[in-house]
């Protein structure tokens, strides 16, 4: 796959280069990573479509058990999306990221997407039963092979891989109530200023599960990126994520301070051939992320995802230009997203808008960006979908 993606962007930057004509999706993703292209890209997960909004025989039941279900609706958003780069081809929530083969129990239901409701560690000794696995089994396994049978069908596009690091990992193995508990005993433990207040400290928490939790994990999400290597999959534009370790979750200073250590020993693990990302409200805590050695390599440092919102569902106007300014000023893209709440209630005027106003600050300051939509949910369409890449088509074009 990378030898073919390779020759793909060489072939894409000499017709860019040239003028030989309209670029193809992938061709116009991968010329942005590099200069400016022809226009304004655009992105949808198809993970991120409810199934039943494309095709109402699939559902996440079909789905969660059968590769066979996945690649084939798959297809299906292949020919009905109309976006220049659709990853994430898998319909399973978070039990793609191995932690259901780990002792995680999920609940699969019809129309949601699996979520966990228990938890394999409640104790500090439950952390010692658990080990990295040793092969790709059950839905990291169904993960992998889905992956791998796109990457043969379409050896022209990109499929990037993600997958969950140490703090999210731990959030899948612990649960989201007792892991953040973990941090703060573990936190006042250490940051405590004399011996009596570690001894109370310790008596009402053991400060000791969290780094104990965090090693365990790490080791599993080295482990699971060098499983997807042994499967014979390309890491080209793979991601390590940890969405759950930004605010409101946690403060900045302590997210450098007790989980930042553990992504960098994963990413430093795999040779730095993994992205890592950390998600950031504001532009310029965007910008302090670029001075970090790992962190300033990802290509997704500005990014609207988790800016703050309107109240209808539209990220805050006022920090587009700024962060298309650091994007110019780092040379990276700003990728701007439409979330599911607003893409479900705007009306196409609002919408028109919206895309209109974007793309005209990206053009005049002739900054790459993407425009993600974020989530397609009931009571939004595929139709909507592609009506806001329509008009990123119409609006997104840079002056040659």
């Amino acid at each position: 796959m990378a030898a073919n993606l390779a020759l793909t962007l060489g072939k894409a930057l000499l017709k860019h280069k040239l003028h030989l004509g309209e670029l193809t999706g992938v061709e116009r993703f991968m010329v942005g990573a590099i200069t400016l292209p022809d226009r304004v890209s655009t992105v949808l997960g198809a993970t991120n479509i409810e199934p039943d909004l494309v095709d109402p025989k699939f559902d996440y039941v079909l789905l969660a058990n059968s590769v066979e279900a996945n690649l084939e609706l798959f297809e299906q958003v292949l020919q009905r999306v109309k976006a220049d780069l659709i990853p994430t081809p898998i319909w399973q929530g978070l039990m793609m990221f191995g932690t259901a083969e780990l002792g995680t129990v999920f609940k699969i239901e019809k129309r949601r997407v699996p979520y966990s409701v228990e938890y394999p560690i409640k104790k500090q000794e439950d952390i010692a039963s658990i080990e990295p696995p040793q092969q790709a089994t059950g839905h990291l396994k169904m993960y992998f092979d889905i992956t791998k049978e796109l990457q043969r069908r379409h050896p022209d596009s990109l499929f990037m891989l993600l997958f969950d690091g140490p703090w999210d990992l731990a959030m899948l193995l612990r649960g989201d109530r007792e892991l953040p508990a973990d941090l703060r005993a573990h936190k006042n433990y250490v940051e405590a200023k004399d011996q009596a207040m570690r001894d109370k400290i310790r008596r009402l928490r053991n400060p000791d599960v969290y780094p104990a939790i965090m090693e365990l994990t790490t080791h599993v999400a080295i482990r699971h990126i060098q499983l997807a290597v042994e499967n014979g999959l390309s890491l080209m534009g793979s991601v390590l994520v940890d969405q759950y370790a930004a605010k409101p979750i946690m403060s900045r200073e302590d997210y450098f301070k007790y989980v930042h250590p553990y992504r960098v020993r994963v990413w430093e693990a795999v040779g730095r051939k993994v992205m890592a990302n950390y998600m950031v409200p504001s532009p310029q805590e965007a910008e302090q992320n670029m001075q970090d050695p790992m962190l300033g390599k990802s290509q997704g440092a500005f990014t609207s995802y988790i800016h703050p919102q309107t109240a209808e569902g539209l990220s805050l106007p006022e920090y587009d230009r700024p962060s298309l300014e650091l994007a110019k000023k780092y040379k990276q893209s700003y990728g701007y997203f439409v979330h599911g709440k607003y893409l479900r209630d705007a009306t196409e005027a609002q919408l028109d808008a919206t895309v209109q106003r974007i793309c005209k600050l990206a053009t005049q300051s002739r900054v790459n960006m993407m425009v993600s939509i974020a989530s397609v949910p009931h009571g939004a369409s595929v139709e909507k979908a592609n009506y806001v890449f329509r008009l990123v088509e119409q609006y997104g074009r840079y002056q040659k």
